[in-house]
């Protein structure tokens, strides 16, 4: 009955978020206190963030170990490409040495 009473042609202004000078009232920059519910949830919060950075944690020290092998590896694959290289120049020098040897013998020959 009272919605009929009110006029659709001037509908009335209601703030949705009055405001009130009362001294009593919390201030934007007053943290709530801490409740029995927000305490739960702020351990239980707590616990979850503890067991993420433990698992975090272990991942980090997996990925280290890891790391460090493929380190190790590394150093080592280039220790051993830095011989074969060398090996490599070794028989290069080597061979043009014979290449040179057996120009001078077919030079030899043909006189």
């Amino acid at each position: 009955m009272l919605i009929n009473e009110i006029s659709s042609n001037s509908p009335a202004k209601f703030s949705l978020n009055p405001i009130s000078k009362k001294s009593d009232q919390l201030k934007a920059s007053q943290p709530l206190a801490p409740t029995a519910n927000n305490e739960e949830k702020s351990t239980e919060r707590e616990a979850i963030l503890l067991a993420k950075i433990k698992l975090l944690e272990r991942q980090l020290t997996q990925i280290q170990a890891e790391n460090n092998n493929l380190t190790t590896k590394l150093a080592k694959n280039e220790q051993e490409k830095a011989k074969l290289e060398l090996t490599a120049t070794q028989e290069k020098k080597r061979a043009d040495n014979y290449h040179q040897q057996l120009k001078t013998i077919v030079k030899t020959l043909k006189q």
